[in-house]
């Protein structure tokens, strides 16, 4: 537990340290944006393929992953339910508020937490895979049906996923583990320093990257309008008619994402038979809080953007309590 606390504690000072440097002028507000793409093009996929290069398959696919992978989908689909027949909202707006609700940063945040938590990222993979090959399209066939505002070319929207830098990450360490290739072996071992080093400077550009993310959505540059009256946290400008029902729609998110999700994988990892340190893997998973994929998403379409940008927000200052609450009883 100390441990966890300890390390939590780094991340949050190097957070700090990301908020500072834009918050004084040291990098432009918008420096989060350039740092996020060299993670999401060079950094995250290079750790990746050296963890799942490395990695023990026979763990990854196992109890552990049943669990992960079965309390998200539960979690989507029952929050599906409750947004669409208990808040009876629209078909677009259930959709991005079901994914609020489970749909978790497993690549920004889920890597380094793991790492820290339970000492191994490569459970994250299939999480990664299943948001981003089964959920993503999933999504999309859904939102471009209701709203009819995707992208006129369907083959390229429905093809983003397969050409995700993090899915051929994947496939491509899994593919180095399964052919027993020696990756240090190859072109004398450079080619694993490169991948190596490259892999090694994710964690750290993710935190740094968030902490700017931070500051720059409170500054606003010179000029710039404040937000109109009532806007200005994000409840109340996806038109009208919202007030009381999307703060319950995002109360009910968060509060699905931080109690249920975690809850759901507590109970299939026991009944899987999952007992300590293997148990703490799929409840840390279902921890993380909502991925920015999910405001995305819902900007493209124009779905309940308010609901998701609040629910990436406090779910991402709420889990940690929920993470040092599970190390705490399961590690």
């Amino acid at each position: 537990m100390a441990e966890v606390v300890g390390g939590l504690a780094v991340f949050a000072a190097v957070i700090a340290v990301g908020w500072a440097l834009v918050r004084t002028g040291a990098v432009d507000r918008r420096a989060d944006t350039v740092l996020t793409r060299v993670c999401f093009f060079a950094a995250t996929p290079a750790f990746m393929v050296t963890t799942l290069a490395e990695a023990d398959l026979t763990a990854v696919l196992s109890a552990v992953t049943a669990a992960c992978l079965g309390a998200e989908m539960i979690g989507i689909v029952s929050a599906w339910l409750v947004h669409r027949l208990v808040l009876r909202t629209g078909v677009a707006e259930a959709t991005i508020g079901a994914l609020a609700s489970g749909y978790v940063n497993a690549a920004n945040l889920g890597i380094p937490v793991l790492v820290l938590v339970v000492g191994d990222a490569a459970p994250i993979a299939p999480v990664l895979l299943l948001q981003l090959l089964v959920l993503t399209p999933a999504t999309f066939a859904i939102l471009d049906t209701v709203t009819r505002r995707g992208n006129p070319s369907r083959l390229a929207t429905y093809t983003i996923p397969l050409r995700n830098p993090l899915v051929l990450s994947v496939v491509a360490g899994t593919a180095i583990n399964l052919g027993g290739i020696d990756l240090p072996g190859v072109l004398g071992g450079h080619l694993h320093e490169l991948v190596d080093l490259l892999g090694r400077t994710a964690v750290p550009l993710m935190m740094l990257a968030l902490g700017m993310s931070l500051a720059a959505s409170r500054a606003r540059p010179p000029g710039e309008p404040a937000p109109a009256a009532g806007t200005s946290r994000g409840l109340a400008d996806d038109g009208p008619g919202q007030g009381r029902g999307q703060r319950l729609a995002l109360g009910m998110a968060v509060a699905w994402k931080l109690l249920v999700l975690p809850a759901l994988a507590l109970g299939l990892g026991l009944a899987l038979g999952l007992r300590g340190g293997a148990l703490l893997v799929p409840v840390t998973t279902a921890c993380l809080p909502t991925a920015q994929n999910v405001f995305m998403y819902a900007s493209r379409y124009g779905a309940a953007k308010s609901l998701a940008r609040d629910a990436v927000l406090l779910t991402t200052v709420g889990f940690v309590p929920v993470v040092l609450l599970a190390a705490a009883l399961l590690g």
